[in-house]
């Protein structure tokens, strides 16, 4: 069986046109797999810019939270110190306070003691009492009254700028009442003890 001239000629194109559908069979294929390759590489782009982008707002929120941790710390030491400040000034304005109360008392037995000399008569039976004696008493209470009014009006001014202290340190601190309820107790137990 001897193949003719015209049927080598039909195979040949028939396989070069095989080979042909072939080669443009892999030609489409690698050219949808380059394009497919340069999509994912156009991906793979983005998706390494946006993660240099998460990895610098990281390193930002990193300092911040970093700044913020700083801030924290140096007001804690603050209202430590500013705690501290307060405790001493309440101490002393119950001190004062104590103070005050005693001069007041001070002074009101002055004044009592002021109006008896005052409102004295003579007895008759025994007569005039020396009057200079008397006068000498009567100066000498009303330097010592005027003195402890000075030293209550100095104590009292003190106790104003005290509790004016005290006041701003809790506004500054941001204490009220909606903040530390137990700040407006101690307040008011403060006044009141001192009243």
């Amino acid at each position: 069986m001897k193949l003719t001239q015209d049927d080598k000629t039909k195979r040949i194109l028939l396989a070069g046109g095989v080979l042909v559908l072939v080669c443009l069979v892999c030609l489409f294929v690698s050219i949808r797999s380059v394009d497919k390759y340069r999509k994912k590489v156009a991906e793979t782009t983005l998706l390494e810019q946006r993660l240099g982008d998460l990895e610098q707002d990281v390193k930002k929120q990193y300092i911040k939270t970093m700044e913020l941790e700083e801030m924290r710390y140096d007001l804690s030491l603050e209202k430590g110190q500013i705690n501290d400040d307060y405790e001493t000034i309440k101490e002393k304005y119950v001190s004062l306070g104590k103070t005050i109360k005693s001069l007041e008392r001070d002074v009101s037995g002055l004044q009592e003691a002021m109006k008896i000399v005052e409102n004295r008569v003579p007895d008759p039976i025994i007569g005039e009492v020396d009057v200079s004696e008397e006068e000498t008493q009567l100066i000498a209470l009303r330097s010592q009254n005027e003195e402890l009014v000075k030293k209550l009006a100095a104590k009292t001014k003190e106790k104003m700028i005290l509790e004016i202290a005290l006041e701003s340190q809790a506004n500054r601190l941001g204490l009220s009442e909606n903040y530390d309820p137990e700040l407006k107790k101690i307040l008011e137990n403060l006044v009141t003890a001192l009243q």
